[in-house]
C-alpha cells in the first residue's frame, strides 16, 4: 500500500523526528510512504492541491499562518484529506471537531504515538487508500480507486475513466467486479461499473457523474441503483 504524507512544521528537527518515525512504521508494515515537507503554513498551501496528499501533519503554533488557519483553508476545498495536529496542547477539541481533525500528536511524542495514529489511518481510511493494479501498454499502472469515475467494457477491453484521462486494459467485467467487491463500485449495467462516490445525481435511467458523463443503468439494476443513490445522498447529507 502507498500513502503520501506532508509534514508542516517550522522547526526542521521536528520534521526530521516525525519523518524518521513514519519511515520506521512504514518499513515495519510494508507501507510505501512518500514525503513532502513545509516550513510554514504559507509554504504548504503554495504546494497544496486537493488530493495531493493523503495525510497532513500540521504543527499548530507556527510563525505566520497557524496550523488551525491552514486546516481551515484546506477544508474549504477538501473534506477528505486526513489532518493530524502536532501540538504542545490538546486544548483544541472544538476547533478540531469543526475542521475534522482526525487525531493529535502531543509534543514531545514517541514512536508508539506515531504508530497509534498510523494504525488508525490504515484501518479507518483503508477504502480511500485502496488501489487497482492495471496493465496498459506493457506497463503496470497503479491507480487509486477513489480516482476512478467509472469503468466501461468495450470489445474485451476495460476503459478505466479517471479525471482527465482513460486507461485501456485487457480485463473482463467479471474479473473487475470480483476485485471491487466491498468497495463503492456498483455494476449498474452489463458493460459498466460505476464509482458511487463520483455520482452527482440520478437522472431517469442514468447516473450523472461529477464530470457530467451519463452512465446507463439497465432495467434489472434500476431499483438497486435508486436505493444505493438514496443511501449515498443521505450519507453525504449527514457529513459535517
Amino acid at each position: 500500500m502507498k500513502i503520501s504524507i506532508a509534514i508542516c512544521d517550522d522547526l526542521e528537527e521536528e520534521q526530521f523526528h516525525l519523518a524518521r518515525m513514519l519511515q520506521h512504521y512504514g518499513k515495519a508494515h510494508g507501507l510505501e510512504i512518500s514525503f513532502d515537507t513545509a516550513h510554514s503554513g504559507e509554504e504548504l498551501l503554495s504546494m497544496w492541491a486537493p488530493d495531493r496528499w493523503d495525510l497532513i501533519f500540521l504543527d499548530i503554533y507556527m510563525d505566520g499562518l497557524s496550523g488551525e488557519e491552514v486546516a481551515r483553508r484546506i477544508r474549504q476545498r477538501d473534506r477528505n484529506c486526513i489532518l493530524v495536529f502536532a501540538t504542545t496542547s490538546q486544548d483544541h477539541g472544538i476547533v478540531g471537531h469543526e475542521l475534522q481533525i482526525s487525531d493529535y500528536l502531543v509534543k514531545p511524542f514517541h514512536q508508539q504515538d506515531v504508530n497509534s495514529v498510523m494504525d488508525w489511518v490504515l484501518q479507518d481510511q483503508a477504502p480511500r487508500l485502496r488501489t487497482l493494479l492495471l496493465y496498459a501498454n506493457w506497463e503496470e499502472v497503479e491507480v487509486r480507486l477513489r480516482d476512478i469515475t467509472y469503468i466501461e467494457i468495450r470489445e474485451h477491453t476495460a476503459l478505466v475513466h479517471l479525471k482527465g484521462r482513460v486507461i485501456a486494459t485487457r480485463r473482463g467485467m467479471e474479473s473487475l467486479e470480483s476485485e471491487l467487491i466491498g468497495t463503492s463500485f456498483f455494476r449498474c449495467h452489463r458493460s459498466y461499473l460505476v464509482n458511487l462516490q463520483h455520482v452527482d445525481r440520478l437522472q431517469k435511467r442514468d447516473f450523472c457523474m461529477d464530470d457530467g458523463t451519463l452512465v446507463p443503468i439497465s432495467s434489472q439494476n434500476l431499483a438497486r441503483a435508486r436505493q444505493l443513490y438514496q443511501d449515498l445522498f443521505l450519507e453525504k447529507a449527514l457529513k459535517p
